[in-house]
């Protein structure tokens, strides 16, 4: 009994000490948090102090700071682009109709009237993102603390630039009415195309009166100060519609129109006013490269709409006036081949965007192909599928590889086989690598890409390439069968340029605020060693070859000139990719058609039978690489054959052409459709006679065998590792084995389908 009791006082004693250790904690973080509040309140009293000495000169601070434009230049100083506050019309707040107003609070501040300068609720919400995610986020900023970053502080998202926007705009709200407030907020706002001020706005995109506006107009115009460059009417329409009816909603649910009002602005089409720059906005030269610019400024939040930002960039106005003229040349000269648009990059040995033509008629469409499109680049993406099999040993340059005739039966009873095409009709015997890629045979890309394995490679362009887009692993991915930009292309061949390392392309290198401030600098950036040094000797020296004597010999001409040619399915697009040892050059071309509805949506049939990357895109390619970098002085050189190089010699077709990837690969209709692999990727067996084939490659002696020569014809089968049947297109994990021939498996696997995991 008495232990009985001694144990209960013990566990009492310690109860009671943990509680007092509990007390103890608590009240150590109530001390910190009372001190810590103490100091915010020292701190925020000195803001508040600030801000009341700033808030009586509110508008003629507005004024001044509007009177400064601001500049995009290119590296000589030549002016890009310019906007100001020239174009402006003033609105008083009696004669601002309610809808407009009821649109603007929809889009920016819904509890305007109900707050005082912070919306607490919404800075909540932002605090608890940022203790979740680690970051800063956007989303709490009211009318009243808007007016106080443009007038006062700067784009960045600090903690401290927060604090001292929630000071100003509660001084702001103390010394002005909501009225007053508002009033200033929609006549000083840009809302794009050189328009300040809600009523510019609506003549600008509208041609009309505040008075006159819809529903859906005035929701439309509510969102254009987010991201008044790139996402107004004009720049991009579709973007536009959702923004309007993101607005439409957030009306509907704050009751400010009624469901059938709602129901019927969804409807009603944009007729916009007739595109004019107003005089407050102005594109003065490379307007591709521009839109560029403002799109990157603006995913850094930086808003030069506000005026006095000096934004220098890499474009240099001599090359990109020899670009600009050598696009609209291949597209005049190629009409009747159905060419009728193109687009080039050209980036200099650091990565710096020299040129830059994203089509090739910006008032007819401003859709820029190089940031933008995303297009397949059929056998131009060949380097890159070698370069992984050299990387991870699964081949060698001195390895001859078949070009013997090659298909897949199909992955499901009902789907077609999959037979690969060299467009040349040249089949048979085995060639070199050099003159695989130099003469761009298909069947032998494939039967490389199966050997090194189609998701090693799609998973090396990722991590080492820099591709960003997603990349099928498939077979089909050998020819190019996956969409990328001209951008990706341009970082991946960086890699063979620069001898194993990568560059990431940039294109503006400081960005200096009205102040007089640094705001932003960029440097060239790399990313080393993606690609062994000897790899990369390799694949350069191959490239060569291209151009010497392969699909791309019509840029001979160009000193130090290397490069891969490329043509899709149907000749639907045409590129050259290609480098020297000063600059990099990326060329698309094809035939754009405007389809039906608004917006337009932009389609790209089949060009001639006879326009391929090795005729029509490699002839705008060499004048501007050759004539800019006679610009940079590069002086040839010698390619000598590098070290643990070991190629058949072969002797080129007497005429050299591109070829299309095999039909069954759905070409691209739009912009950035899926891709749909063709049946059979990656699954089939290839025939492989043991004994030396009889009849020779055109281009390649017989690479000598190392097996004892037999009459005997051999069969290689993918095997699922998991079945033992023949490994279907969705087996996860597969084996090749050699059977003689007709003494293979029997049957495909049905366990592995659309969606199915291996058991």
């Amino acid at each position: 009994m008495a232990s009985a009791r001694a144990a209960g006082v013990r566990t009492k004693k310690k109860k009671g000490g943990r509680f007092r250790i509990v007390k103890m904690v608590f009240a150590g973080l109530f001390l910190l948090f009372l001190v810590l509040g103490a100091v915010f309140g020292v701190y925020f009293a000195l803001k508040l102090r600030d801000a009341s000495a700033k808030i009586p000169n509110l508008p003629s601070v507005m004024d001044e700071l509007s009177r400064k434009p601001s500049v995009i230049l290119a590296t000589d100083g030549t002016e890009l682009y310019r906007v100001s506050n020239e174009y402006r019309r003033a609105v008083q707040f009696a004669s601002i109709p309610k809808l407009v107003i009821d649109a603007t609070l929809a889009a920016e501040d819904k509890r305007f009237f109900e707050h005082h300068g912070v919306d607490y609720w919404a800075l909540g919400r932002v605090a608890f993102g940022a203790a979740s995610e680690g970051k800063l986020g956007g989303g709490a900023s009211t009318l009243t603390m808007q007016l106080a970053k443009r007038v006062y502080t700067s784009p960045e998202k600090r903690v401290d630039r927060k604090v001292e926007d929630i000071a100003l705009a509660i001084m702001i709200e103390r010394q002005l009415t909501k009225q007053q407030i508002l009033e200033m907020y929609l006549n000083q706002v840009y809302y794009g195309e050189g328009a300040f001020g809600v009523q510019a706005a609506a003549d600008v995109y509208f041609g009309k009166q505040l008075k006159d506006l819809t529903v859906s107009e005035a929701a439309t115009l509510a969102r254009c100060v987010r991201r008044p460059s790139r996402e107004n009417p004009f720049a991009n329409l579709d973007r536009a519609i959702e923004n309007r009816d993101v607005v439409l909603d957030v009306m509907l649910d704050e009751r400010m129109i009624t469901k059938a009002e709602h129901d019927e602005a969804l409807k009603e089409p944009l007729r916009l006013k007739k595109r004019q720059f107003g005089s407050g906005e102005r594109r003065l030269y490379a307007p591709y490269f521009v839109d560029a610019v403002l799109d990157q400024l603006d995913h850094l939040g930086i808003d030069i709409s506000t005026g006095g930002y000096r934004v220098e960039t890499t474009l240099d106005p001599r090359m990109q006036r020899i670009t600009e003229r050598e696009v609209a040349r291949t597209v005049r000269d190629n009409r009747r081949q159905r060419v009728n648009t193109a687009a080039f990059v050209l980036l200099d040995k650091v990565g710096q965007i020299k040129a830059m033509s994203g089509g090739v008629d910006y008032d007819r469409n401003q859709y820029n192909m190089v940031t933008q499109g995303r297009r397949q680049p059929g056998s131009s993406f060949k380097p890159f599928v070698y370069a992984t099999a050299f990387q991870m040993d699964a081949w060698q340059p001195g390895k001859a590889v078949s070009n013997a005739r090659l298909s897949y039966p199909p992955a499901f009873p009902g789907a077609k086989p999959w037979v690969v095409h060299n467009s040349s009709n040249k089949y048979g015997g085995m060639v070199s690598v050099q003159s695989a890629i130099a003469n761009s045979y298909n069947v032998c890309a494939v039967r490389v890409m199966e050997e090194t394995g189609a998701s090693r490679v799609a998973d090396f362009c990722h991590t080492n390439f820099g591709f960003t887009s997603r990349l099928d692993p498939v077979l089909p991915l050998a020819l190019g069968a996956t969409a990328v930009s001209p951008l990706e292309m341009a970082r991946g061949y960086s890699v063979f340029m620069l001898g194993g390392d990568r560059f990431e392309p940039y294109m503006i290198t400081r960005v200096i605020g009205p102040d007089g401030q640094v705001v932003k600098t960029f440097q060239p950036e790399y990313v080393r060693n993606v690609l062994a040094p000897h790899v990369a000797a390799w694949m350069d020296y191959i490239l060569r070859s291209v151009v010497t004597s392969g699909t791309g010999h019509r840029a001979k001409s160009v000193i130090n000139a290397r490069g891969k040619t490329g043509t899709t399915s149907d000749n639907r697009d045409a590129w050259f990719c290609g480098y020297t040892d000063e600059l990099i050059g990326i060329g698309w071309v094809a035939n754009e058609q405007r389809g039906p509805g608004e917006p337009p949506r932009w389609t790209y049939p089949p060009m001639a039978s006879s326009a391929f990357g090795g005729t029509i895109t490699v002839t705008m390619w060499a004048p501007i690489v050759g004539e800019c970098q006679k610009l940079l002085k590069e002086q040839p050189h010698d390619f000598d054959t590098p070290e643990g190089f070991r190629s058949r010699s072969y002797e080129p077709p007497s005429e050299p052409v591109d070829e299309p990837f095999p039909e069954v690969v759905a070409p691209l209709d739009d912009i950035t459709p899926p891709i749909t692999p063709p049946a059979g990727a990656g699954v089939a067996p290839t025939v492989e006679p043991t004994q030396e084939p009889t009849r020779t490659s055109p281009t390649a002696k017989p690479e000598a065998r190392t097996e004892k020569p037999t009459n005997t014809n051999y069969i290689y089968y993918e095997i699922c590792a998991a079945s033992g049947k023949q490994a279907n297109f969705y087996c996860p994990e597969t084996v090749r084995r050699r059977y003689p021939e007709g003494q293979g498996p029997a049957g495909v696997c049905t366990v592995h389908g659309p969606g199915e995991r291996s058991p």
